[in-house]
């Protein structure tokens, strides 16, 4: 029997599947009896953790505009090869990865941007200042974004779409050629079996919180709703294209 037709043996399959359930609820049980067995400590070090992101204050969103630099950087750096690229065939896909660059980078640093916003509030100083970061931190994601939108269009003029516009993925996607397609849909899928392991993962660990009281019930419910939401929408959207090509 070859290698590959043992990774494919439904025995094998169903054995492996067995053997990390049984390792993963063994690992639960030992994790939850030693977070029972130093409730106190788990939960001085939740305080003190607590107590850490509550001092960082206005800091929070060093990160953040760390990002935004390096976005603008790619920015740039990617509009000075547009006069060339749209000339130079091997110089093209160059100024096209920079742009990637430069919104992935601006994508990253408006989650930060909220995660901040969250902290900051939370923070036992510096209120006020963390307002004004606030601020700035949402003009200059913006305002980056459009740029980097704007450039890309240069370099794909059958490019659709405004960034302020709340339809602007919808018109940016049918914009796109079948090979663009093909790359979301792979994109997608990859964030999609990412988060399938981490939320069963962040819902077993709130569970083992929730026994000593550490978390409230309410943190599993707003996590296991996330999760609620992304399979509904998945499995919906998959119901509706099955049905139309019925």
């Amino acid at each position: 029997m070859t290698k590959e037709a043992k990774k494919k043996s439904p025995a094998r399959i169903y054995v492996t599947f067995a053997v990390v359930i049984i390792i993963c609820g063994l690992i639960g049980d030992i994790v939850g009896v030693a977070a029972v067995s130093n409730e106190f400590s788990v939960r001085n070090l939740g305080e003190q953790f607590n107590l850490m992101l509550a001092s960082l204050g206005p800091w929070c969103y060093v990160p953040g505009f760390l990002l935004l630099v390096g976005a603008t950087w790619y920015y740039f750096r990617g509009k000075r090869m547009i006069p060339q690229a749209l000339e130079d065939d091997e110089l093209f896909p160059q100024a096209n990865l920079t742009f990637c660059r430069a919104m992935f980078l601006a994508n990253l640093a408006t989650v930060l941007m909220f995660l901040a916003m969250a902290l900051g509030y939370a923070a036992s100083w510096g209120v006020n200042l963390s307002w004004f970061l606030l601020i700035g931190h949402i003009i200059w994601m913006t305002a980056i974004q459009a740029r980097i939108i704007s450039a890309t269009k240069k370099l794909f003029p059958e490019k659709r779409g405004d960034i302020f516009d709340f339809k602007f993925q919808k018109d940016w996607y049918e914009s796109c050629d079948e090979a663009e397609r093909q790359q979301t849909a792979q994109c997608s899928y990859q964030a999609f079996k990412v988060m399938g392991l981490i939320f069963p993962g962040i819902m077993a660990i709130l569970s083992i919180l929730s026994v000593i009281d550490l978390v409230a019930p309410s943190y599993s419910l707003l996590v296991g709703g996330l999760w609620l939401v992304q399979q509904f929408v998945y499995n919906y959207t998959s119901l509706q294209m099955d049905k139309k090509r019925s």
